[in-house]
């Protein structure tokens, strides 16, 4: 009985130290969120999507996840019934799930011709993902700030804004324009704005004190991976700027060579995971500060694990997640048998070493 006593005795003393003191354990000083794209494609992508998100929340320790674009093909048409079955899809997240729109999800939306309207398009995926421009959606919600917030871009309720760990976060809406747009002044607003946007986001940074800059989008404005001089040996157009994203390279080069900190680019487009260093500077030399990490894409539906470690010069780390085929799941449809999960390799590539 002494004994329980002491214990108990030592227990509130314990506690009366934390309120008092504040002798809280140290916290973690790493953290990782999910990043994704370009899927489901085909029907059978559904089911591994699924498993995707399964294969997430099962994890722990996940912040949020983050979609850059292309939640269905391009052939495909662009109906409520369609968009919003990939807009239920992916609350399946029990982690806030951060989306920016790509081009399959509203512009190249096949049926023009039938007076299929992109804009019309774009402003009911709008109402599906930005309910409430400053929450997200998912399992759970996370405030952001939204672009919408400024009254010279009220319209653009998906590009957002927030703060975590030491590092900014912001989603930029972008895609590459495959055809001529319908109107070409809403088109290069939309550039107009992603460009505010990434200034704001290297504002806040720099106001906070922030360690990192991580900016979200689809469209990715290297097609091609090499120094810009072996590329254009090979293949002259492919170190012309993308259409669409004309005026976001010198920007991206100006901000991130004045920033301390790391800074990378998450990127969709191309379904290639990579991570690279593709940004150069006016006068040749690469900006060594700037990475790009390019998501997984169908066929291949896996995922990105990001890690932020501020404590660490790279600051930003990424792992590739193969979610298995079967085992863990119990296999794929008309893939009989269970196996043992396995989780693939991993590349730990950090920012400062490329």
């Amino acid at each position: 009985m002494r004994g329980a006593r002491r214990l108990l005795a030592d227990g509130v003393v314990s506690a009366l130290l934390v309120v008092l003191w504040g002798c809280q354990p140290e916290p973690v000083p790493f953290y990782d969120f999910a990043l994704i794209g370009d899927a489901p494609y085909r029907p059978d992508g559904v089911a591994r999507v699924e498993a995707l998100i399964r294969d997430v929340n099962r994890r722990g320790g996940i912040e949020w996840a983050i979609h850059v674009g292309d939640t269905k093909a391009g052939g495909q048409a662009c109906t409520d019934e369609l968009l919003r079955s990939r807009f239920e899809l992916y609350q399946g997240f029990a982690v806030p799930f951060v989306f920016t729109p790509g081009d399959n999800d509203w512009f190249d939306c096949p049926g023009a011709e039938d007076g299929v309207d992109e804009y019309e398009r774009l402003a009911f995926l709008r109402s599906l993902y930005f309910p409430d421009p400053g929450r997200t959606t998912g399992g759970r919600t996370m405030t952001v700030q939204s672009q919408s917030e400024d009254p010279e871009y009220r319209e653009f309720v998906e590009n957002g804004l927030w703060v975590h760990g030491g590092v900014v976060y912001a989603t930029l809406h972008l895609v590459v324009l495959t055809r001529e747009p319908t109107d070409p002044a809403t088109a290069r607003r939309r550039q107009d704005a992603a460009v505010s946007w990434v200034r704001r986001a290297f504002e806040v940074a720099r106001e906070s004190g922030s360690v990192g800059v991580f900016l979200a989008t689809q469209a990715d404005p290297w097609i091609a991976s090499g120094r810009p001089g072996l590329i254009a040996e090979h293949c002259e157009v492919c170190t012309l700027p993308r259409p669409g994203l004309e005026s976001l390279y010198s920007v991206l080069a100006e901000e991130a060579t004045a920033f301390d900190g790391q800074v990378v680019m998450a990127v969709g487009d191309t379904h290639v995971f990579r991570v690279d260093k593709p940004l150069y500077a006016a006068d040749g030399s690469v900006v060594e500060n700037f990475t790009r990490v390019e998501t997984f894409g169908e066929p291949d539906i896996h995922w990105v694990r990001v890690r932020v470690d501020p404590t660490e010069r790279s600051v930003f780390s990424f792992h590739q997640e193969i979610v298995p085929s079967r085992g863990l799941l119990g296999g794929w449809p008309g893939v009989p048998g269970r196996g043992r999960r396995t989780d693939g390799s991993e590349a730990d590539t950090s920012a400062a070493a490329r």
